[in-house]
């Protein structure tokens, strides 16, 4: 006698637990939560500090004004102060600097890429995710570029570097350009080395458009590795094909004939907005300890120690022998000019302390430091895993911990932002000047970077009066508590003089 059994009682039912820890520890979980961090990062703590909201008023403003890209000045700002009488009170000066324009080393695609973003959405959210889907995208072109010499693990590894590395999670979270720089670097180096020629045009136009340094990173890139390339192939007597040829010659001429109106227009056309004072040692000399710190954001001696650390894993993976000799040159150029670009932008006059310039070029070195890494025998394997994820884990936690803490300090100003949205076009004193811009659109003023002028004006009366007198400021936003900039006789002047506007934890003092 026979027995049949049907195809359903072969099946063996996971327990659920076993499936959702299948799903969690699976690459496709695993990559999907290193590139969405940056977006549930800011849509949980909502940080915009430093320059962020000011890249994100920039689309808005082309929105506004198209002629913004072409150097007409933003109308919005005035950060600098206005001139004071005397002008004693400022002993710096800067209140002499015209109404600002897009920033000399800036090219058209970001303020674009906000621009579309604003003009199809309406929504300060949306421009807030603009810059996290970026960092979301080169973590998974990482992912991609590593996949095509190096095993699935070792891919993911490296996208779990560079998503962690405490620089590039920091700058992905928050409206910085750097990380669609990096995206538009990576993903044309990608179709680069993939032979794509269209894709590799399109993509490395969009790149040198981002900024002055993806011009070198770009062209840099793939000029040394065509050259090397050609001379290796000459020295082993084997022909270059046309089809190489001309995919090399493509990746060259088409980006420079996309990108050479803009740079001679907004780079070299206009003289002055190049940085053509050359380089300083001196400047070399400050900045470059302070960037050494804010690369991890701790001392230099622990930033000296995880680059050594970092450094030794990179050379183990130059040397392991995964990548063919053509991809090792692509992203040896990569990185390499990626770190004579933060040099020479250290020493470069009228340049920031940050080293987030270096964002673009460390997709390559988080490949190389995966490939590196995994051949280490397993005691070192183990000692430089922990290392380095327990400092990135501690360096990133403070880091969110600080995020939450600005985005509770600016959801605060929410308040203000909505009286001033509805009131009359006038200019602001506040010290949140590019917030006030950027969601309250309303022109701004302060005293950026001259404390002696602010005190001058915000803790003298007389002094506070007349410079009310002589410039359109018609609002004037300070703490209800009283702990705030102005001294408390400015502050009377200000309850007597003035109309009173509560809003929230802020005074929005209406002066006329």
């Amino acid at each position: 006698m026979t027995h049949s059994s049907s195809p359903s009682s072969n099946i063996v039912l996971q327990p659920r637990h076993v499936r959702i820890r299948a799903i969690i520890s699976s690459h496709t979980f695993l990559l999907a939560l290193l590139a969405g961090q940056f977006a549930l990062a800011q849509l949980l703590t909502g940080p915009q500090y430093g320059d962020a909201p000011r890249n994100m008023h920039w689309g808005i403003l082309v929105v506004e004004n198209p002629a913004f890209l072409l150097g007409a000045p933003d109308t919005y700002e005035r950060i600098k102060g206005f001139p004071p009488d005397p002008p004693s009170l400022a002993p710096l000066a800067l209140y002499r600097f015209p109404q600002g324009g897009l920033h000399p080393w800036w090219g058209p695609v970001p303020p674009i890429i906000f621009a579309l973003v604003w003009l199809a959405t309406h929504s300060y959210t949306a421009l807030h995710l603009v810059i996290p889907l970026a960092g979301a995208g080169v973590v998974l072109l990482a992912y991609r570029l590593a996949h095509l010499w190096l095993t699935r693990r070792e891919a993911l590894i490296a996208a779990a570097f560079l998503a962690c590395f405490p620089l590039f999670r920091d700058y992905a979270t928050v409206a910085y350009s750097e990380a669609l720089s990096a995206l538009a670097l990576t993903a044309a180096l990608l179709a680069y080395v993939r032979e794509r020629t269209i894709a590799t045009v399109i993509l490395g136009g969009l790149a040198a458009l981002m900024k002055l340094d993806l011009l070198a990173l770009y062209f840099g890139a793939v000029g040394i590795v065509a050259v090397w390339s050609f001379v290796a192939q000459w020295r082993r007597r084997e022909p270059v094909t046309r089809s190489s040829w001309m995919h090399t010659l493509a990746a060259l001429i088409g980006p420079a004939i996309i990108a050479a109106p803009w740079a001679w227009f907004h780079y070299f056309g206009r003289g002055e907005r190049a940085p053509t004072g050359g380089v300083s040692l001196q400047q070399f000399s400050l900045v470059a300890p302070q960037m050494l710190e804010l690369l991890f954001y701790i001392p230099w001696y622990g930033a000296l120690l995880t680059l050594a650390v970092i450094g030794a894993l990179a050379v183990i993976g130059v040397r392991s022998g995964c990548f063919p000799a053509n991809a090792l040159a692509v992203l040896l150029a990569w990185l390499g000019l990626g770190i004579a670009v933060l040099l020479v932008y250290a020493a470069t006059p009228g340049s920031g302390n940050s080293p987030r310039v270096l964002i673009p070029a460390l997709p390559p070195l988080a490949l190389l430091v995966a490939a590196g890494i995994t051949r280490l025998p397993l005691a070192w394997k183990r000692r430089a895993a922990f290392y380095l994820i327990v400092l990135f884990a501690l360096i990133n936690l403070v880091s969110i911990g600080y995020y939450a803490v600005e985005g509770a300090r600016l959801r605060a100003y929410e308040p203000v932002w909505q009286v001033l949205r509805e009131q009359p076009r006038g200019y602001v004193l506040t010290e949140a000047y590019w917030h006030t811009i950027l969601y309250a659109r309303q022109p701004a003023t302060w005293f950026e970077f001259d404390e002696t002028f602010q005190r001058n004006i915000m803790e003298n009366a007389d002094h506070f009066a007349r410079y009310l007198a002589q410039h359109p400021i018609r609002y004037v936003v300070l703490p209800a508590n009283g702990d705030g900039p102005a001294s408390p006789d400015v502050q009377a002047y200000l309850d007597h003089r003035t109309r009173r506007v509560e809003a929230g934890e802020f005074v929005v003092y209406v002066v006329r």
